[in-house]
């Protein structure tokens, strides 16, 4: 799966070379994100304030947007489109290393044209989006860490001038109830960091324990599938495959399948989605009294939730994209039980490998 791709000298710049270009795309899209996070805190800074003499500096911001927006959206599409080649490329060299040895192989090997045709394409593509994905995400992290800490900070000072301001002990008497939460949180050094930290692990467990038994389902499912195509192919040069009975059979163990991976689907679904409605708020509503009570700008609760979104989607990677991940596990072990099946796994290195095909 990884070898016939990366091991290869016909493959190598393709394989590493497109990889480090994928890789440095993605370190620039982040690197325009934190830019971006900070022009959306002063541009809605500015906005709140409604200061007419600002208008030529509301302009340049405008501006300063477009410097960074266009070209990230260049950047996104183009990557978009080299990660495209990038798979297909994987997959010929994964079902060019595959075709000599299933040649070979006397016995019937299950599902054989599901597993050259289109598991090939599927593990690379899956593999690639996840693996992106979590640099991606491990990017972000490095880059929001220390926004969120600092903001973390900055929200604290605040706070804590606001106690001691005129503003305060003129007006109240004692702390408003909506901001006694706040009180406690901004005594932690980070505190938004680790509220973001501790709603990832939990949805991380979770997952694991809504989401444990998808796995084995998919795979079951994918092999009711290609016996099913299978037949349906062979019915196609002889009629008698194609007898009612024997295709019923084989529709109704589909049916059951995809029920139970329905079902099991929708559980996760709905777990999911309930999670993630969740993070939308959490920020606002620790923040949100601050801003009502004039503690804080409009443009940090943007700054907040932009670091705080970004933060925590980096953080629950595996919880969004747990049904892609099932897919994924689904596909290696159907890939290894061929490669055991055409004696692929024979080979221990590159050099065993068909020359004339990788080389």
């Amino acid at each position: 799966m990884l070898r016939s791709f990366f091991l290869s000298r016909r493959w190598a710049v393709w394989a590493w070379g497109v990889l480090v270009v994928l890789l440095a795309s993605i370190a620039t899209e982040v690197f325009m994100m934190t830019k971006l996070n900070s022009w959306y805190g002063e541009m809605w800074d500015m906005m709140q304030l409604a200061d007419p003499d600002s208008i030529d500096k509301f302009w340049k911001l405008i501006i300063v947007f477009c410097e960074i927006v266009f070209p990230y959206v260049l950047l996104r599409v183009t990557s978009s489109y080299l990660s495209q080649h990038y798979c297909f490329r994987w997959r010929q060299a994964m079902t060019e290393a595959y075709m000599p040895f299933w040649q070979k192989v006397e016995h019937d090997v299950e599902g054989a044209s599901q597993r050259m045709q289109e598991d090939p394409q599927r593990f690379a593509r899956v593999t690639e989006q996840l693996a992106l994905g979590l640099f991606r995400s491990i990017l972000t992290l490095i880059a929001f860490v220390p926004i969120l800490w600092e903001l973390s900070d900055s929200i604290c000072d605040k706070f804590t001038e606001w106690m001691n301001s005129s503003a305060y002990t003129e007006r109240y008497d004692s702390l408003p109830p909506s901001l006694v939460s706040m009180e406690w949180m901004v005594n932690i050094p980070g505190f938004l960091l680790w509220l973001s930290a501790g709603l990832a692990l939990t949805a991380i467990v979770i997952s694991y324990f809504v989401g444990i038994k998808l796995p084995g389902l998919e795979y079951k499912n994918q092999k009711v599938e290609a016996r099913f195509r299978k037949r349906l192919v062979y019915a196609e040069d002889d009629k008698a495959f194609a007898d009612m009975p024997t295709l019923l059979e084989m529709i109704t163990g589909l049916r059951f399948n995809y029920f139970r991976l329905f079902l099991h689907y929708s559980y996760f679904s709905l777990w999911q989605n309930f999670f993630f409605q969740f993070v939308i708020i959490v920020d606002l509503m620790v923040i949100g009294p601050a801003v009502i009570y004039g503690i804080v700008l409009l443009g940090t609760l943007n700054m907040v939730s932009h670091a705080f979104s970004s933060v925590s989607d980096s953080l629950s990677y595996f919880t969004e994209n747990w049904s892609t991940v099932t897919e994924l596990l689904s596909i290696i072990k159907r890939l290894r039980e061929f490669e055991v099946n055409i004696g692929f796994n024979q080979a221990q290195t590159i050099q065993d490998l068909p020359s004339g095909d990788l080389t």
